[in-house]
């Protein structure tokens, strides 16, 4: 059977479409918007049309509705227990102050306690949450009724069953051509005891500039259209909003023109009022070749949205550089006339389709995150598989590898120390001794230092036959850009180190226990008198 999992707030299934994307059968995906769910149908993301669940998440029919797909999956395709629960619900009414908003975004924060009490009851191996960079830190109403910080309600309610780790990171430095800082949550199951969600973080990886990412895409004049792609098209705007943006350089706004090709409004008497460029910030500017692109909104459509002017050309983004920045591949389907779409036949498909289309990119997770985290889970699922009964799906896998070369991994203790430690550093030297600890901190040690644009792991005291079963098997293990791996031929004195990682302990040197880089001298004592994680 494949691998299941249950999406919750789920758009138009961008993000989700990376699962279907890694092998996951979708259970059930529930979404307030009926138009939405149909860009999920023409996807086939769920196996079962009764799998399609339009409705709100806070009411108790919704609820039950997925509570029935679920005893349907158990009945038909022998389903013990749901992977993965993928939840997303919508940032409006996010908070970092603790005080009540009005009653219509106080239930939008709630749409979070409904996520929680469904996770709850569903009881995946896996929980994946995405949002605001903001979300951890956000006040929400919790199921006691009391309220409280998102983050303390997801603890409070999960981490009896769950280990739990959460980071903001940009989506920019793993494997997405453009900006998009964001919250993920994981929490993988206390029954998984090879699995810890420093596991399932997406994988570090270079920037993509937007030269790279859309500069092959044919140049557009004004109203041009692509001659072989109906998605690719400069949208039409009043002209006279030409002369505002035609002379723009990389990175400038148009609130640096003279006042004579500033933007500006019509009074009710028809007199032009410049708009105030103090308040606009990235409204009006154009992007630079030579960076990722900028966070993509929903309004996308319209030249005073936030960052989404070509370039070069005298335009806003086209659908297809929208996707292509959000990682969506050309396979994913808009609409069910998608197949019979053409340039000549385009003008009343985006007539219809253009505004959904483009709101529901600005809504969306990136496809990359959405596979790349899919592919871990499926990874270590499958080794936990392994482990437990001798049978995997996956036929190449870098811990069923190590597994039967070196045995079993069992990296919950390493998880309960490295994530209570909170350190601000620029680069991270670590000194691995032997196999068994390089198997059980390192994969973990690499997602938490994600952030981090230079890792060094030296692997020592490890005997002939171990080298050679682990270069045999590393190309398998997933690592970042910013990791070197080496197998030095001498020992080098600890002082070499921020990380030494010996007899299933992490010590680090050089870094206070708030997280301020001391200055680095060297030290004066036995490492093995320095404190523990």
């Amino acid at each position: 059977m494949s691998r299941t999992y249950i999406s919750l707030f789920s758009c138009a299934g961008v993000g989700c479409y990376g699962f279907k994307m890694a092998g996951f059968d979708c259970v059930a995906s529930n979404e307030l918007l009926e138009p939405r769910i149909d860009v999920q149908r023409v996807n086939h993301k769920c196996k079962y049309e009764s799998g399609y669940i339009c409705g709100d998440a806070t009411k108790e029919e919704t609820h039950r509705r997925i509570y029935d797909e679920i005893a349907m999956w158990r009945k038909k395709e022998g389903l013990e227990q749901v992977d993965v629960v993928f939840a997303t619900p919508p940032c409006q009414g996010m908070s970092t102050a603790n005080y009540k908003k009005t009653d219509h975004e106080q239930i939008r924060n709630s749409l979070v306690v409904e996520a929680i009490k469904m996770i709850k009851g569903i009881h995946p191996k896996v929980f994946v949450f995405e949002n605001v960079r903001a979300f951890m830190k956000s006040t929400c109403t919790d199921l006691s009724g009391k309220d409280m910080s998102i983050k303390e309600s997801i603890y409070r309610n999960l981490s009896g069953d769950y280990n739990i780790y959460w980071k903001v990171i940009n989506f920019k430095d793993y494997g997405v051509p453009s900006s998009r800082p964001r919250t993920i949550v994981i929490g993988t199951s206390k029954e998984l005891k090879h699995t810890t969600p420093l596991q399932l973080f997406p994988t570090r990886q270079n920037e993509i500039l937007l030269c790279d990412s859309i500069g092959g895409f044919p140049r557009l004049a004004y109203c041009e259209k692509d001659k072989k792609d109906p998605f690719h098209f400069a949208r039409p705007f009043p002209e006279y909003m030409l002369d505002w943006i035609k002379d723009l350089k990389e990175g400038e706004t148009a609130f640096d023109n003279p006042d004579e090709t500033k933007p500006y409004q019509l009074d009710k008497n028809g007199n032009k009022i410049v708009n105030k460029g103090a308040y606009m910030g990235n409204k009006y500017r154009r992007l630079i070749w030579d960076r990722p692109g900028a966070c993509i909104a929903t309004r996308s459509d319209i030249m005073s949205s936030q960052d989404t002017i070509h370039p070069c050309d005298n335009r806003v983004l086209s659908i297809r550089e929208l996707m292509t920045l959000m990682t969506i591949p050309d396979s994913f389907q808009w609409t069910d006339h998608d197949s019979e779409l053409t340039v000549e036949n385009s003008d009343e498909y985006l007539k219809d389709n253009e505004g959904n289309i483009r709101r529901c990119i600005g809504e969306a997770v990136p496809t990359q995150i959405g596979k790349d985290i899919a592919e871990k889970i499926r990874r270590m699922l499958d080794y936990e598989d392994f482990v437990n009964f001798g049978e995997s799906n996956e036929t190449s896998n870098f811990f069923i590898e190590a597994h039967r070369a070196f045995g079993e991994i069992l990296p919950h203790a390493a998880f309960e120390e490295i994530s209570k430690q909170k350190e601000d550093v620029e680069k991270i030297s670590v000194k691995v001794i032997g196999i068994e600890d390089f198997l059980t901190f390192i994969p973990q040690l690499i997602s938490y230092y994600s952030h981090i644009n230079s890792i060094t792991i030296d692997v020592f005291n490890l005997t002939g036959e171990e080298e050679i079963k682990f270069l045999s098997i590393f190309g398998e293990m997933k690592i970042g850009s910013n990791v070197s791996i080496n197998i030095p031929d001498k020992t080098a004195g600890f002082e070499s180190y921020n990380l030494i990682i010996e007899n299933g302990k992490c010590r680090h040197f050089f870094i206070t226990e708030t997280g301020v880089k001391r200055t680095a001298k060297k030290p004066q004592v036995d490492p093995l008198q320095l404190s523990f994680f």
